[in-house]
């Protein structure tokens, strides 16, 4: 056998090495990692198939927009003077908002203080509060440094350098500093995300024509990225960037991901599809009732 046929022999007969599985985990995927136990545990097990697990600046953004700003509220209105535990998180848990469900499951699952309004004293219903208010002090903290350091291996913010995901709640003598600052370019704000939108927005929007019609999510980032086009010296607001959030994910993981895992089809189905990624789709059937 010749030197020449030797080698392809061997090449025929190596193992062919899989390209990495690199998956990009959609907000609403983080925020189910700290709802409930079931849904941790589903979306852990499927997080064994990738090589590598990455969110975006855009995601921890909202990460503290929702989850950490209502344990911020929660415990706002614990070291209130006279605060009473049972009386805090049913006026919370009555109000009428979308926040409500979260707000079910921090209490729930999250800070895990229970007692029943109508069995428990006065005196241990302050008590209440005031250890549910220092537990939330130790949670706030960990809740931002568990999506930014542990839940994922890189939190891709290169690209946007979105300045408010890079700040974490602090706590000043009682009360935590409020949670989402207003952006002001040159002052707090130095991202990149105008420069972004005008170099990527195009051709994103042009991918999802078929689709905008049909979700107000889309429209809504539609919206943010034609005022960015129509207006050289726009300067967006954490809102605007919150309106536009799915869409800048994917711009910031673009190039970096082949899945796209979320639980949220109408929008990330089209969104995967635009940019070349793979699109997992995580759901919880067990969850659904007869």
């Amino acid at each position: 056998m010749t030197n020449q046929e030797k080698q392809m022999t061997e090449t025929s007969t190596a193992p062919v090495t899989a390209p990495p599985r690199r998956a990009l985990l959609d907000t609403t995927v983080q925020l189910d990692r700290r709802k409930t136990a079931s849904r941790q545990k589903k979306i852990e097990s499927l997080l064994k198939e990738f090589d590598w697990k990455f969110s975006t600046g855009i995601s921890l953004l909202e990460f503290k927009a929702t989850v950490i700003q209502e344990c911020l509220t929660i415990h706002n209105q614990l070291r209130r003077s006279g605060a009473r535990f049972t009386r805090v998180r049913d006026a919370l848990l009555e109000k009428k908002g979308q926040q409500i469900s979260l707000r079910a499951h921090i209490f729930n699952n999250v800070l895990q203080v229970f007692a029943g309004s109508f069995d428990i004293t006065e005196e241990k219903d302050h008590l209440l509060a005031e250890k549910a208010r220092l537990l939330l002090e130790n949670i706030i903290p960990r809740l931002y440094d568990w999506f930014a350091k542990e839940s994922v291996d890189t939190v891709l913010n290169a690209r946007l350098d979105c300045d408010r995901a890079k700040e974490p709640p602090r706590k000043k003598t009682a009360a935590f500093e409020v949670n989402i600052p207003e952006c002001k370019r040159g002052k707090n704000k130095f991202c990149h995300v105008e420069e972004v939108i005008r170099e990527e927005g195009p051709r994103l929007l042009k991918s999802l024509e078929p689709h905008v019609a049909a979700s107000e999510q889309l429209q809504r980032a539609a919206e943010v990225f034609q005022s960015v086009f129509t207006n050289p010296k726009a300067d967006l607001s954490h809102s605007n960037c919150r309106n536009a959030g799915d869409c800048l994910i994917t711009l910031e993981a673009k190039g970096k991901a082949t899945h796209a895992l979320s639980s949220n089809a109408k929008e990330w189905k089209p969104l995967s599809d635009a940019l070349g990624f793979e699109f997992v789709h995580i759901t919880y059937p067990e969850e659904k009732t007869a």
